[in-house]
């Protein structure tokens, strides 16, 4: 999942164990939004969830359907 800080731009990639994890942590805690730390300038970002659920990976949103 591809992630751009709004403060500097820098683009960086969010890999699908860290995806994995901010579904779990966001699902316990009934947030909106998970917030990841830019490792450029560290500004904290807000990633909406459903757009974190969009990129769930695939073996999860399996089970999850049937």
């Amino acid at each position: 999942m591809q992630v751009r800080c709004q403060r500097c731009g820098y683009m960086f990639t969010l890999s699908r164990e860290a995806v994995a994890a901010a579904l779990e942590e966001v699902e316990r805690t009934q947030a909106k939004h998970y917030a990841v730390d830019c490792p450029k300038c560290r500004h904290q970002i807000k990633v909406p969830v459903k757009d974190i659920r969009r990129f769930r990976p695939r073996q999860e949103a399996e089970t999850t359907t049937e």
